[in-house]
């Protein structure tokens, strides 16, 4: 979700230079509006070959027609239902705001993204200028191009403060800073734009000519709520704003009146080049018109900002629309309205998310409505629990495929104009608010991939370790890949061997059975993993067993479902602070000793826990137990496929992997875990040499006597290797949008030209 891209990055947006090309070049980009030009590189892109409709001197490919989003055809306007998605802006071992992607990404993503039959993606912000040339020479030629909605990044850290405590929007730097952005945009755009470098910041000289290929403008971030009311506070009785292309309407806010000078700002960049495109902005649940009386969180239902409230002039054709990032499990009005838990969409079913959908396009008559983003993530962990099972997280590739179809069919049921989905690829610097204070630094997560993180997962493609399928270890009983695998240790016990690898993602074993195959049954197979001075040298999940130094954790493998992973209680971060310091789950003074031998399931935090505020019901803390461990194979050519799978067993061959986290690490790739926390009193560091694993084959009276561990160690990385994979859920959305095609809004007809 943006909102959780927007806390994590570095600084995106803000202090920019702009420099306009030549008068000469500006008087070219009016001429040819239809064509990019590559200045200084000698090139030219492919022309495009999209009729514009041009009145009056104003050139048009998307206007709003009869309340819909529309494109010309050049005998009229087509109304469309968009399906699209959006597009994140780093990769594997970059800051978001190192903008990394190359030419040949953006133009291997837009062949990729064209197959699954989507017609629209969406960027946040200013990309580099290959990013423009690559869609240029994309689409040049094309008749059924890859448009593009643009966003405009609004000053975060201005509007926000130091605190998080909301500033006034209307302050001279910040209102500078964002209409100094606005502009770079549109000149980038059009082609017409040389930026300097800034850290941060996107900048070069931006040659290529992509506005025909603009569906539309979505201008800013997720307001905070708290940046809303600050502003509202400062500017009671403020005059509503009237602009030469948008008015604020005389109902709207103070707030309000500033997005409409935002907007209006846009669309006078716009008008220099003779072009207009339909002008949106950022908004979400937490900040919409609707009234939601049993929401418990106060900043969710705390304030409006209303598209109703603003208004195009005459004088702007192409019209305005709302969007709105739209997810089924948050906020969680979504699971405890009951006008929503009641209302049954057009199939019949119960459908809390098609309800909320519902109410917001009843209150948006006469105008587009898109949902910007909506999706669920493919993540080993889980932040947050949605109606009908629509949680943040631990859903395998199939299953999220499933739900963002159902999500989508919601969308086009109620009478939307588009969806784009949140999002095209699984991006490593994503942070979640239940793995973020042990997700540190924050300058080391783009170097190694959470897998717990379940922002980490929303793409439809995965990025994953390895330069190649073939550098990756598969759960499949096979050994070729450890074969050609380094670094690997191995050492010999009784009976079986054990080999240790790991890459950026996983902790990786093997066991392989030197008497035959593996029977677990009723025999167990237990598995220490020891990173630190500490432990236990017993554990009451491996009964009878004695291990060599104190553990952290323990591994059990017996069945599918009887096999889960177990954190030393002294070392378990989640009960120590949501037990021992926050007081909101049952707690136990023997937790805090290590020397008593207890394990407990390894588990994250969902929800804090509330008082329901119109109904008086009070929820109680809720956790999720991950360590639950997942038997399956991650070959993605079987159809046995398991994204989730944790371990796979097959004759004399068992592999595991484990996530890095589910290990206690807060950085592998620079050997750093979280300390026995009840020793430290409070969150704090330590390094770790080695991981010492320590294997216990218990069958019969043998297999618990101590055991010499295996020591895997690895060296520091600061450079990643990658390689990218179609999920399973970008064939069952290849499949739906292929299906929906270009059919219109339900109460959509075309529109005539006049031209």
């Amino acid at each position: 979700m943006q909102v959780n891209w927007v806390n994590k990055r570095t600084t995106l947006m803000g202090l920019s230079v702009i420099a306009l090309l030549a008068a000469a070049a500006l008087a070219l980009s009016l001429t040819h509006g239809t064509r990019s030009w590559f200045a200084g590189s000698g090139k030219t892109a492919p022309q495009s070959v999209m009729p514009v409709f041009e009145e009056q001197g104003i050139k048009q490919t998307a206007s709003v027609k009869e309340g819909h989003l529309e494109v010309y055809n050049g005998n009229g306007w087509t109304p469309q239902f968009w399906s699209g998605v959006n597009l994140g802006a780093t990769t594997p071992g970059h800051a978001p705001g190192e903008l990394s992607p190359t030419k040949e990404d953006y133009l291997r993503w837009f062949g990729q993204i064209k197959e699954m039959h989507a017609d629209v993606i969406r960027v946040y912000t200013i990309l580099p200028p290959h990013f423009y040339e690559a869609l240029a020479e994309f689409n040049g030629g094309r008749q059924d191009p890859l448009y593009v909605l643009h966003g405009i990044w609004a000053p975060e850290d201005q509007l926000t403060g130091s605190g998080g405590e909301g500033r006034d929007a209307y302050q001279e730097d910040t209102v500078a800073v964002f209409k100094k952005e606005i502009q770079d945009a549109v000149h980038a755009v059009h082609g017409n734009l040389n930026r300097k470098a800034t850290p941060g910041h996107a900048s070069g000289k931006y040659d290529a000519d992509i506005s025909p290929y603009i569906l539309g403008w979505v201008v800013g971030t997720e307001w905070d709520p708290y940046v809303v009311k600050a502003t509202n506070d400062a500017h009671p009785g403020l005059k509503p704003f009237q602009g030469t292309y948008f008015q604020a309407n005389p109902e709207a806010n103070p707030f309000e009146s500033w997005l409409t000078q935002m907007l209006d700002t846009v669309a006078q960049e716009e008008m220099k080049y003779g072009w207009q495109h339909p002008v949106s902005f950022t908004n979400w649940v937490t900040t919409d018109p609707l009234t939601h009386p049993n929401e418990p969180a106060e900043n969710e239902d705390m304030v409006s900002v209303d598209p109703m409230h603003i208004s195009p002039r005459e004088t702007w054709k192409a019209g305005y629309f709302a969007s709105y990032h739209i997810y089924p499990y948050y906020p969680d009005l979504l699971r405890y309205e009951d006008k929503y838990q009641n209302y049954k969409d057009s199939t019949g079913e119960i459908n809390p998310y098609a309800g909320y959908l519902h109410d917001l396009r009843e209150h948006h008559k006469g105008i587009p409505l898109i949902v910007a983003e909506y999706g669920i993530p493919s993540s080993r962990g889980l932040a947050h629990y949605g109606p009908l099972n629509r949680n943040q997280g631990l859903h395998t590739e199939q299953e999220q495929g499933e739900i963002d179809a159902a999500l989508y069919k919601s969308i086009y049921n109620e009478n939307y104009d588009g969806a784009v989905l949140f999002s095209w690829q699984d991006e490593w610097f994503k942070i979640t608010w239940n793995t973020l204070e042990l997700d540190t630094p924050i300058a080391r997560r783009p170097y190694w991939r959470n897998m717990l993180t379940n922002e980490e997962h929303f793409g439809v493609l995965a990025v994953e370790p390895g330069k190649s399928p073939e550098d990756t270890i598969v759960l499949d009983g096979k050994t070729e890949d450890w074969d050609r695998r380094k670094p690997v240790e191995t050492k010999q016990y009784p009976g079986y061997s054990l080999s240790v690898s790991h890459d950026e993602a996983y902790l990786y074993l093997m066991l392989k059975n030197t008497q035959g195959d593996w029977k677990l049954g009723d025999n167990s197979l237990f598995l220490g993993f020891d990173t630190l001075n500490g432990g236990s040298t017993t554990a009451d999940q491996a009964p009878g067993v004695g291990f060599s130094s104190g553990q952290e954790f323990v591994m059990k493998l017996q069945g599918s479902n009887n096999s889960s992973l177990y954190v030393g209680s002294a070392y378990d971060y989640h009960s120590w602070l949501y037990g021992s310091q926050k007081k909101l789950m049952p707690w136990q003074e023997s937790w805090a000793h290590a020397e008593n031998g207890i394990f407990l399931p390894w588990k994250l935090p969902v929800n804090k826990g509330f008082v329901l505020p119109q109904t008086k019901e009070k929820i109680p803390f809720e956790d999720v137990e991950i360590g639950q461990l997942h038997q399956g194979t991650t070959d993605p050519a079987s159809p046995d496929f398991n994204n989730l799978a944790d371990w796979f067993v097959s004759g004399s061959v068992i592999e595991v992997r484990v996530p890095w986290m589910m290990l206690g690490f807060t950085d592998p790739s620079q050997h750093k875990a979280w300390k026995y926390p009840y020793e430290a009193g409070a969150l704090k560091f330590d390094d770790v040499k080695s991981v010492r694993v320590e294997p216990h084959w218990v069958h019969g009276a043998e297999g618990k006597e101590k055991q010499e561990s295996l020591a895997y160690k690895w060296d520091n990385w600061n450079k990643v290797d990658y390689h990218e994979r179609l999920k399973k859920s970008y064939s069952i959305l290849q499949s739906l949008f292929e299906k929906q095609g270009k059919q219109p809004p339900k109460d959509a007809t075309p529109t005539a030209s006049t031209n």
